[in-house]
């Protein structure tokens, strides 16, 4: 037998890949995309928490996505570095003059010697995040080539599509840099074989110009058409700039947010998204009561930002998590949300009771899944059938007395082709999963300010 002491993050990961139904998670249209994968429960942005939000049933997971000095496209939600690696003690003195540390000035190679951290403890508005500080877990900034070998691998293995959300972020930056991240994007797609409407993915940026552009020229250059996003801002971040008399500004989105410019938006986008605070007041009201409606009138679906569970995180009109899902879901009616907690979301989606039965990809419906309680750490059970018998089968009988044995054939040297489109199961030594080394643990990090952020 095979034995792997992992550590408590990889025992994680394993434990909802394997227990996890293979099946979507929607009740009816609804879906839940896994906010810089599964950035609530560990890290954001690395391939264990892409398979942890696989597993956990999400429809789409988020990338965001920067270039390098060298070319190269990797998965990491700023510009910049410092926020979530050590990139300040690995190369002291390499940032730029406004103190930050830029992806665009290191190679890959570089980028690979540092290490991610966790940015919340378990203080205040990170309370219940994951507590490393970055000093055991050794994960990197995964590529976007390697997140998508990841995700294709897991299609093949758990039998379903795996939807993806790539942003390409601040073309405006990387353009001031001479490099032309789109066209890096979309060639890596097409690679990996996202070319049409009908492929389970969204890519969504800020910058309404770029968005125009990727569709009128890069797409039909590339022969690509895929659906797109607008991501919308409140004219106060710093997503979208552009150049004004010289200097950059920050771009205005009031036209976009009428019904005329949204109808001059959907020849080239396929949907929206914009902070949730947008659309909702604190106290419950819809700031924007028409938006939702025009956009559905439009063919456009709407995909709010960022949903997360934690008290401070909470407005005074949803009580919890759920009943913040549940307003936003059914009640302003969105189509999507973005969450750091995609696992919450999908159960949630799950619980109520139009939601449909739990399906494979071939079909057949799922048996029931465990669910381990918070307050009972307790391993999950799976659910417990006797074989099933034909019903004209008859009742085994007892032991025959023991018989000269027969002759054993050899086993065959080839194995026959499987039949087209069959699933062919893999054969591998069984495999036991301990806990978590024991070892001293370090001090989490100290909370960051919580901002709205994508």
């Amino acid at each position: 037998m095979l034995v792997i002491r992992s550590s408590g993050w990889l025992c994680l990961v394993l434990t909802a890949l394997m227990v996890s139904a293979a099946f979507s998670a929607q009740a009816g249209e609804k879906i839940v995309i896994a906010h810089r994968a599964a950035s609530g429960y560990l890290m954001e942005h690395n391939l264990p928490s892409v398979a942890l939000a696989v597993g956990m049933g999400s429809d789409y997971i988020e990338q965001d996505l920067v270039m390098t000095k060298d070319d190269q496209v990797i998965v990491l939600h700023d510009p910049t570095l410092a926020r979530v690696t050590n990139v300040a003690e690995v190369f002291p003195g390499r940032n730029r003059a406004d103190g930050k540390f830029y992806a665009l000035d290191f190679t890959l190679a570089e980028i690979k010697r540092l290490r991610l951290r966790e940015p919340y403890s378990n203080i205040g508005n990170g309370q219940g995040r994951f507590p490393d500080t970055g000093q055991n877990l050794q994960l990197s900034i995964p590529t976007f080539r390697e997140e998508l070998e990841l995700i294709r691998g897991l299609e093949k293995t758990m039998r379903r599509d795996i939807g993806i959300y790539p942003e390409i972020k601040q073309p405006w930056l990387h353009r001031k840099e001479g490099k032309d991240i789109s066209m890096a994007v979309l060639k890596i797609l097409r690679e990996y074989g996202y070319t049409t409407k009908i492929d389970k993915i969204f890519v969504q940026c800020f910058d309404p110009d770029e968005l125009k552009r990727i569709h009128d020229e890069l797409f039909p250059a590339l022969g690509m058409d895929l659906k797109l996003t607008q991501l919308i801002d409140d004219n106060n971040g710093n997503e979208t700039k552009t150049l004004e008399w010289g200097e950059w500004v920050n771009y205005n989105y009031d036209w976009i947010l009428s019904k005329s410019g949204l109808r001059a938006a959907s020849a080239y986008i396929s949907g929206i998204g914009m902070d949730k605070s947008m659309l909702v007041d604190g106290a419950g009201n819809l700031l924007r009561p028409t938006l939702i409606d025009d956009a559905h009138q439009l063919g456009l679906v709407v995909h709010p930002y960022t949903f997360r569970r934690e008290k401070e995180s909470l407005p005074s009109y949803a009580p919890s998590f759920e009943a913040l899902l549940e307003f936003f879901y059914f009640k302003v009616g969105v189509d999507g949300v973005f969450t750091d907690y995609c696992g919450d979301a999908v159960l949630f989606l799950e619980s109520r009771p139009d939601a449909p039965a739990p399906r494979s990809a071939a079909g057949e419906i799922l048996p029931s899944q465990p669910v381990v309680s918070p307050e009972s750490p307790e391993p999950p059970r799976l659910p417990q059938t006797p074989p099933i018998r034909p019903a004209s089968a008859p009742e085994p009988e007892p032991p025959a007395a023991p018989v000269a044995p027969a002759v054993i054939k050899p086993l065959p040297t080839t194995v026959p082709a499987a039949p087209s489109g069959a699933v062919v199961p893999d054969t591998r030594l069984p495999i036991l999963i301990t806990g978590p080394e024991p070892g001293d643990q370090p001090a989490p990090a100290a909370a960051p300010a919580d901002r709205r952020s994508r």
